[in-house]
């Protein structure tokens, strides 16, 4: 970027600023093809089977993925506490 010359404030001539551009790389793989919309049976950690409505995507540690379960009949109990 081109210097600005005297910057004055205030005061005279209190020097000269020069603005430089910040280097920045963008790394991408020749590969890469964004897709907008992708479908959750799509991604490698989601089970989408026996999906209901009413159900909920919950983390299974026992499998290490995402499934679907119904998470009220999981509820034993909400306790909201005193007021």
């Amino acid at each position: 970027m081109p210097d600005l010359g005297p910057v004055t404030v205030g005061q005279p001539n209190l020097g000269s600023v020069t603005v430089f551009q910040p280097n920045r790389a963008t790394l991408v793989s020749p590969n890469y093809k964004p897709k907008p919309n992708v479908a959750l049976a799509e991604i490698n950690d989601v089970s989408t089977t026996d999906v209901q409505d009413g159900y909920a995507l919950v983390y299974s540690s026992a499998n290490n993925i995402f499934e679907m379960k119904n998470v009220l009949s999981t509820l034993s109990g909400i306790d909201g506490g005193a007021f």
